[in-house]
């Protein structure tokens, strides 16, 4: 009887050295994001992979998860604050030899920005519950959550009187002065249409295709250089993100191609926004939500920069719209260089007209 406890007591004994020694190896652990970018209070998922190599039993596991504090959290999962702007997803795990474990954890982020997802803790248990071992996963997962767009019918009220004077005449005569090329003439065509250069040289009546009236583009500069500091600065700095993607949306539904140019500096991109050439569709969209998406309270250069940049693609009839936070931004001596560059008046629009607070 003693010979075999202490044969016994051996056996755990070593099951507990191996335990203590090889606690967590064969363990993997991953994590991502349902969807990379996101709207606002949008439902998502953040999805837990644990990875059980070994030909052993893991009788607990403690998990710890890296995740903003942003995160409205779905559940009963345990959610502890572990540092600025961090907290720890806190949840407990038994799993089988060569068993994957997956869970799915559903929250939302409220707010507009760029969070980050920085792995894991592990702690497993050794063979008799006695102690721990922890072992830690770096990972670098990130979420963009978009800015909440301004109300449409303020965008419409902010821009009606601009954008109808950028959309008259669009399509409507044709312009004599741009000729496409030339066609046969049919008798309906009237006379000062006809190309008699054309006619004599081909020895049959040709008339003039002509195009219509040259299609509009515009400039929208978001500018981040502001004279609003502390916590109203940065609401106004948010208020001015959601107007540029009003303003961006309402350019999409007029049809109106666009560039997209600023000075914020982007979590994320080390260039900042950079540029976003004319164009229109979603994926030209998304780009620049994206952009707004990632951008913090801070901006990579000044606001006569981001004129400066504006005034080097500046051609004669082509429409600028500046969004900045708050009315003291604007320079009238920057803005009157830009209007004799285009010939038109830029429109200028601040976060305080878009912000529902006083």
């Amino acid at each position: 009887m003693i010979a075999f406890l202490l044969m016994l007591a051996a056996v755990i004994g070593a099951a507990e050295l191996w335990s203590l020694r090889r606690g967590l190896e064969g363990v993997e652990y991953d994590q991502r994001v349902s969807k990379a970018i996101a709207e606002p209070d949008e439902p998502l998922q953040l999805i837990t992979v644990i990875t059980n190599r070994r030909r052993r039993i893991l009788p607990f596991i403690r998990l710890n998860e890296n995740v903003p504090d942003a995160l409205v959290i779905s559940g009963d999962l345990r959610v502890e604050d572990i540092r600025g702007h961090r907290n720890a997803l806190r949840s407990t795990a038994y799993m089988m030899p060569r068993q994957r474990l997956t869970r799915r954890t559903d929250f939302t982020v409220p707010c507009r920005g760029r969070f980050l997802f920085l792995g894991a803790k592990l702690e497993g248990g050794d063979f008799l519950g006695l102690s721990t071992t922890e072992r830690h996963y770096d990972l670098l997962r990130e979420l963009v959550v978009l800015p909440r767009p301004a109300e449409a019918d303020l965008v419409r009220r902010l821009m009606g009187g601009w954008m109808g004077d950028l959309s008259v005449n669009r399509f409507i005569m044709e312009d004599p002065v741009l000729t496409l090329g030339y066609r046969d003439y049919t008798g309906r065509e009237p006379m000062k249409q006809i190309a008699w250069t054309q006619t004599a040289r081909l020895g049959r009546m040709m008339v003039r295709c002509q195009d219509y009236t040259v299609e509009r583009t515009v400039t929208v500069m978001l500018n981040t250089h502001t004279f609003a500091f502390g916590s109203y600065g940065n609401q106004m700095l948010e208020a001015a993100f959601s107007l540029c993607r009003g303003v961006c949306e309402a350019l999409e539904e007029q049809r109106i191609p666009y560039a997209f140019i600023s000075n914020a500096r982007c979590c994320g991109a080390p260039d900042g926004f950079g540029e976003v050439g004319d164009g229109l569709g979603q994926a030209h969209l998304m780009t620049v939500l994206e952009g707004l998406g990632r951008a913090d309270y801070t901006h990579r250069d000044t606001e006569e920069a981001l004129l400066d940049r504006a005034l080097s693609r500046a051609t004669l009839g082509r429409g600028h719209i500046l969004i900045t936070p708050v009315r003291n931004d604007l320079h009238p001596e920057l803005l009157a260089r830009l209007r004799a560059a285009t010939g038109e008046d830029p429109l200028c629009l601040t976060g305080e007209e878009a912000s529902p607070c006083p």
